[in-house]
């Protein structure tokens, strides 16, 4: 290959020499041709008549089925054929000119390849359009383009499309383009070669010359004309030698994406440049309809290696088990994109060993994944990028998405030049990905920011003039499309204020959709086919679920689509008619046996991880949400058939027996034996079984510690990491380390949010609400690392683990679910998480392993039950595990606890536990409003009061704590307690607070019997409601719980906790540097709130 580099005016370079050899590695019928620009596309398909003549260009099975093959030889020649016929066609006008020739036609792939390079070897300009566009839409594209001409299949429905475009664009008063019949598969491929074979003239063709158009599927009311070049066919040809196989002679499927798409304009580059051979469907008069069983038994009789298709194609393969061992024959991969693949589809055909590789590109970049990627397995929706082909920008959108914005590069210039990034021109695609939390480099496609919709066919429908044309009926108020990953789309309608009703009332919503029918058939005339909209799929609003709609005053689709969500989800079940049972009925018999049952169906339906019945559900994913759902349907179930007083049954039960076998033995246990919680606890609990559960997972734990082996010296500086960095206290530890000189580095590790932001956006985003200057997130000493705690190598790469282990001289993990409600079965993973931290410091390559500081809480010492008076504060000690029977939560801490202990008597590290207690709104007074003193504070505005107690506080500012946890890392001692050293009165925060309000201050004992009479006689849906402006009743077992006999002591219950130790080693918690807390503090926490 030449090492000439030659620059185009279009931004394309042709720099052949940095082209990876990773093409033609075996072939003896292919020669890689010149890729350096010298060559046109059309001088390169005759340059292959020399080089390449025997090579296979296309694969397939005729009537009888014989495996044809049609050589480049044999369509090289048909393509000068193509070209002569086309230029016999123009007038003589246009004989010395360079027309533009639209194609619109179903035609066989090989016969549609042959007119469009025939075309380009021609010295034309082709145009390739999806005939499923309306007549609207082809009149408005072949007006743009100015088109000169245009191939017409010979099938009355192409007949009739522009028939009505052209009476369109006549109408318009625009130039009427002259049209013709597309030459068919025996026009162009002779048997023999002619004698004195007439070639096409030699033209002067030139890199920059425009050769093509392909189109969008649009964002406004038309698809959009993209312009390509010559020097971008011969950039797209680049592609495959940036991907991991040598494509040259392989095999590939093509048998349902259209060649007028632009993947098919893509392999016309590929075929050229590469030597791919496509396999698909033989040439005939008339077009075989691509369906999921013509398109697998082609493949198969084809002998594919690699298959490109949609997503639609492999869902309806995955519902037959024949089809699927079929595909497993593939045996290079099915590359599949252009709309979404059902997740649960993918992950089936993963798992049982077909090959998915996923791909993303459009019209404007061509393929833009690194083509035909390593196989990621279970990963199977990411694409991955090559930056030295596609020179990439991430234009981040603060919600954990990122567009990809594609620049020009040495390689390939995108057409539709829209935006620049940094002065350098750009393409932005308009398309939001995610990354993969554990994998750099992969990303997943989110969505669009254009908010067009992705059907699962890989078709694409353009919501906004549908939208509009149906909001022009005089019974619509607004609607939004929706059927993102489905077969077709649906509307949901919000009518005039005058027409809304119940839409469960079947009558009138038949009514309904009848009176807005002719609308939706204008709408659906002028919609691509795959845009239309059945009559079964207008949905109505429910008149208490109205649409919510932006200042501007239009509708906020992506929040009405998700309020309807279930809504929707329904409409498609009931449309591919796989409606479910009703609901469940209760027992007969409450026996352990029958309530399982019961709890099973019960759980299943919320929880779609399989699960046995011992499972743990909340480390199955089970949130709060599902917990509420799953009490609620057992409370109606025992108030349908049983006598027990459910009034009496405790909220969290659900968290207290987090399986399907334990929920069952205690409900059927509540039936059969009677409920006697109501019954006043004026001694300690019996912690017996708690107690026996905490040992028992402290020896699950324990076992088989590393041996420390060092191998390399202690470094002169702190590499420090810290986990959690995104809550109140973490985020001010990464602040406080950041500006430590003595630290060297940090590493800020969190997990993956659930909704997909970005890490450094959340991260900006609490900096700010502290009150730090968020731009510290772009500190040369900072890395952030999304993981999870509790997988192997904490989830992280090998490589990066291996980093830490070598280089971290300090582990803070202050990350730690909070649920007070969970049971300690479901905090399990953090109890791993911190085994895995154990595991990495002993197997730290430096002299002295890492310091392990672990967060714990003041809930390791419990709360002092009613009968307990006592006041003195709890030493810097361990402590009996029966103190910290209460919570899941205090009960793991006290696990873990106990396993540093033994990792310090047992090992070289030397730990520090550090148990913190209530932290106050620090600097900038934010405290977070859903812990349990604000919500006391907005509850009491509710009530009318606030409560006294006889008690003191020793709250302590969270940016005084951060401080006080960053000086606490190399502790001699191997406990510490951080709370304020000196405590004030509760009435010292009370008093301000009621000043500030205009609240009187009323016994504790009166303000809780108000809380606890404005929860009574609530439904599910009225508590929700409630808890809005009275959230405390949501803490409700928490605030019954409160010691008010102790006269003395820390308020709320909570003990008092020694300091001694923990001022010796935190200078910052001197009287000097930290003072009692004031009104000033007082204030600043309700302005914050």
């Amino acid at each position: 290959m030449s090492l000439f580099v030659t620059t185009h005016k279009r931004g394309v370079s042709f720099p052949a020499h940095l082209v990876p050899k990773t093409q033609a590695l075996s072939s003896k019928t292919f020669k890689i041709p010149p890729l350096d620009g010298s060559l046109t596309l059309p001088e390169i398909w005759d340059w292959h008549l020399e080089n390449s003549p025997e090579h296979p260009l296309f694969v397939y099975v005729d009537e009888n089925g014989t495996e044809k093959s049609l050589i480049f030889r044999d369509a090289i020649y048909a393509m000068h054929r193509a070209g002569r016929i086309m230029r016999s066609r123009m007038p003589e006008s246009l004989a010395e000119t360079r027309p533009l020739v639209a194609i619109l036609a179903v035609s066989d792939a090989i016969t549609y390849f042959l007119v469009e390079t025939g075309l380009m070897r021609a010295n034309f300009v082709f145009f390739p359009i999806s005939p499923r566009n309306s007549p609207a839409a082809v009149a408005h594209l072949l007006t743009q383009t100015s088109a000169d001409h245009v191939l017409v299949g010979p099938q009355p429905a192409m007949q009739n499309l522009v028939k009505a475009a052209l009476g369109h664009i006549q109408t318009s008063g625009a130039r009427v383009p002259s049209t013709s019949i597309m030459p068919s598969f025996d026009d162009l491929v002779k048997p023999e070669l002619e004698p004195n074979f007439e070639f096409l003239p030699r033209y002067n063709f030139h890199a920059d010359d425009d050769s093509s158009y392909f189109h969008s599927s649009g964002s406004s009311a038309f698809p959009k004309p993209r312009l390509s070049w010559h020097a971008r066919y011969v950039s797209l040809g680049f592609i495959p030698y940036f991907g991991a196989l040598d494509v040259t002679g392989l095999r590939v499927g093509h048998f349902t994406i259209p060649m007028f798409h632009g993947w098919g304009g893509m392999l016309v580059a590929w075929m050229a440049s590469a030597g791919i051979t496509l396999c698909c469907f033989g040439p005939k008069n008339h077009t075989v309809l691509p369906t999921p069983e013509a398109t697998l038994k082609a493949i198969l009789a084809t002998k594919s290696e690699m298959a490109f298709t949609v997503p639609s194609i492999i869902e309806a393969w995955s519902k037959s088990a024949e089809d699927v061992q079929a595909l497993k024959q593939i045996s290079k991969g099915i590359v599949f994109g252009g709309g979404p693949l059902d997740k649960a589809v993918g992950d089936q055909l993963t798992e049982q060993g077909v090959i998915l590789l996923n791909s993303y590109g459009s019209t404007e970049l061509g393929l833009a994944s690194k083509t035909i990627p390593p196989y990621f397995g279970k990963d199977w929706e990411y694409v991955t990028f090559d930056d030295s082909n596609l020179k990439v920008h991430w234009e981040h959108q603060g919600d954990g998405t990122a567009e990809l914005v594609a620049l020009v590069s040495d390689f390939l210039s995108p057409s539709g030049l829209n935006t620049t990034v940094n002065g350098e021109p750009a393409y932005a695609t308009s398309d939001l990905f995610i990354p993969h939390p554990t994998r750099p480099g992969l990303w997943k496609l989110f969505g669009r920011t254009d908010d067009q919709i992705m059907h699962s066919t890989g078709e694409k429908t353009n919501p906004v003039p549908l939208e509009a044309m149906l909001n022009q009926d005089p019974n619509v108020g607004r609607c939004v499309m929706f059927g993102r990953g489905q077969f077709n789309a649906g509307v949901l309608v919000e009518p005039q204020v005058s027409q809304r009703f119940d839409p469960s009332d079947t009558e009138k919503l038949a009514a309904y959709r009848n009176k807005i029918w002719p609308t939706v058939e204008q709408m659906n005339a002028y919609a691509p086919q795959h845009s239309r909209i059945f009559k079964e799929m207008i949905m109505v609003t429910s008149p208490d679920k109205p649409f919510s709609y932006t200042a501007k005053n239009t509708a906020r689709r992506q929040a009405i689509i998700k309020e309807y969500e279930s809504e929707i989800e329904a409409l498609y079940a009931a449309a591919a008619d796989s409606t479910q049972a009703g609901d469940l009925s209760p027992p007969d018999a409450w026996d352990v046996s029958s309530t399982v049952d019961l709890i099973r169906l019960i759980v299943g339906r919320v929880v779609k991880t399989p699960l046995a019945d011992r499972d743990d559900f909340f480390q199955k994913g089970c949130d709060s949400l599902q917990a509420t759902w799953i009490r609620n349907s057992i409370l109606h179930a025992l108030r349908q058939s049983s006598a027990v007083e459910t009034r009496k049954i405790p909220n969290n039960f659900v968290y207290q027996n987090p399986t399907i076998q334990s929920l069952g033995e205690y409900i059927s246990a509540l039936v059969q034996l009677g409920f006697k919680a109501d019954e006043k606890i004026t001694e300690a609990p019996d912690t017996t079984a708690s107690v026996a559960a905490m040992h028992k997972m402290v020896e699950q734990y324990r076992q088989n510690l590393p041996k420390h082996i060092p191998s390399a010296p202690i470094p002169t500086k702190d590499t420090v990491l810290v986990t959690g960095t995104t809550g109140s206290l973490g985020c001010i530890v990464l602040a406080k380390l950041l500006a430590a000189p003595e630290v060297e580095h940090v590493y800020a590790m969190n997990r993956v949010h659930e909704e997909g932001k970005a890490l450094i956006d959340r991260q900006k985003e609490r900096l700010a609400e502290w009150g730090v200057d968020p731009e510290i997130v772009n500190s040369p000493k900072l890395t952030f690392l999304e993981t999870d705690l509790s997988a192997e190598r904490l989830g992280l790469p090998a490589d990066t683990y291996d980093k830490l282990r070598h280089s971290v001289t300090h582990i803070i993990h202050n990350a730690y679910r909070v649920n007070f409600n969970l049971s300690l079965s479901s905090f399990e993973p953090n109890i791993r998480g911190v085994r895995q931290l154990i595991d990495m410091a002993l197997t730290s390559s430096l002299a002295v392993p890492p310091r392990l500081i672990f967060v714990s809480s003041v809930g390791v010492l419990g709360r002092r039950h009613p009968g307990d008076v006592t006041s003195t504060p709890v030493n810097e000690e361990p402590v009996d595990p029966s103190l910290a029977v209460s919570t899941g939560y205090a009960e793991s801490k006290w696990v873990i606890e106990r396993l540093l202990s033994i990792a310090e008597e047992e090992t070289v590290l030397r730990p520090v536990t550090v148990r913190v207690g209530q932290l106050a709104g620090g600097a900038s007074g934010a405290w977070n409003r859903a812990e349990w003193f604000p919500s006391l504070v907005k509850s009491s505005l509710y009530l009318g009061s606030l409560p006294s107690l006889d008690q003191v506080v020793s709250w302590i500012p969270a940016d005084k704590a951060a401080q006080a946890l960053v000086e606490m890392r190399n502790s001699k001692y191997p406990i510490l307690h951080l709370s304020h050293p000196r405590p004030v009165p509760w009435s010292n925060i009370i008093s301000p607070i009621s000043r500030a309000l205009n609240l009187p201050v009323v016994p504790y004992a009166e303000w809780f019997a108000k809380l606890q009479k404005s929860g009574e006689g609530l439904s599910a849906q009225m508590e929700a409601e409630a808890l809005k402006n009275n959230p405390a009743l949501g803490l409700l077992p928490f605030f019954s719980s409160v010691n008010t006999q102790a006269s003395s002591g820390e308020a709320m219950g909570l003990r008092s906790m020694e300091t001694t130790k923990a001022q010796e080693v935190a200078v910052s918690l001197s009287e000097n540097t930290l003072p009692r807390l004031s009104e000033a503090d007082v204030l600043k926490w309700l302005a914050y709130w």
